[in-house]
């Protein structure tokens, strides 16, 4: 991701991938994280996240256009792409993290996001030098990609002195305990295997014709 030798547009091809993943996590925070009203605290500090944090995927379609993927299709050739073995881990986060967070306790919930910024943190400190790349060339920014995204990542209203201090404090409740535990494992593996799937679609699509092979695969089909 950050050998600069390598063309930046083929370092993010992998970006109709996360297309997914992106909507998925903003229909997280509107559907299944966020519970207002709430007079909870713990509740109402992940309430608070949800509304800084859904609306990111708008980022992520402005630098798929800037960086000159953002193609007409036909609907079902995206259908296609959306339900293809290349998104088969980006579309699966929704489910998965519904099956630990809806209707859980608050401090879940607070899990969810955590567990998901500390990989955002890492994953988008990775796509800064071919965002910065792109910069130069393009004399536009990369919003999604680059460093307005990383900036907003780590100054979260949730990552701010006081809210810490709180989170430090929170007492975990014997009950849900191991279901934390368990949770935590499990979404870790999920960002593992998909940053997994993203690195398996860079390798096999370059970025002039990144859905291509999904095409010829289709056909393949459709002819037998």
């Amino acid at each position: 991701m950050e050998d600069e030798t390598i063309d930046p547009r083929q370092r993010l091809a992998f970006s109709p991938v996360i297309a997914p993943l992106a909507m998925e996590f903003s229909e997280l925070c509107k559907r299944i994280l966020r519970d207002e009203p709430t007079t909870n605290y713990i509740q109402e500090m992940v309430n608070v996240h949800t509304h800084e944090e859904h609306f990111h995927w708008q980022w992520l379609l402005e630098d798929m256009e800037k960086m000159g993927i953002d193609y007409p299709m036909r609907f079902s050739d995206a259908v296609r792409f959306l339900w293809s073995d290349h998104t088969k881990v980006s579309r699966s986060m929704l489910p998965l993290f519904e099956r630990y967070a809806r209707g859980a306790h608050p401090i879940i919930r607070l899990v969810a996001i955590e567990v998901s910024e500390v990989t955002a943190n890492v994953f988008f400190r990775s796509t800064m030098s071919a965002a910065l790349q792109l910069q130069e060339m393009t004399n536009t920014e990369f919003r999604y990609y680059g460093m307005r995204h990383n900036h907003i990542e780590n100054t979260h209203t949730l990552h701010t002195p006081a809210s810490m201090q709180v989170m430090k404090e929170i007492e975990v409740p014997e009950e849900i305990h191991e279901k934390i535990l368990e949770f935590i494992d499990v979404a870790f593996q999920y960002f593992t295997d998909l940053i997994n799937e993203f690195h398996a679609y860079i390798l096999t699509h370059s970025y002039e014709v990144p859905f291509a092979r999904v095409y010829q695969s289709e056909q393949l089909l459709s002819s037998v």
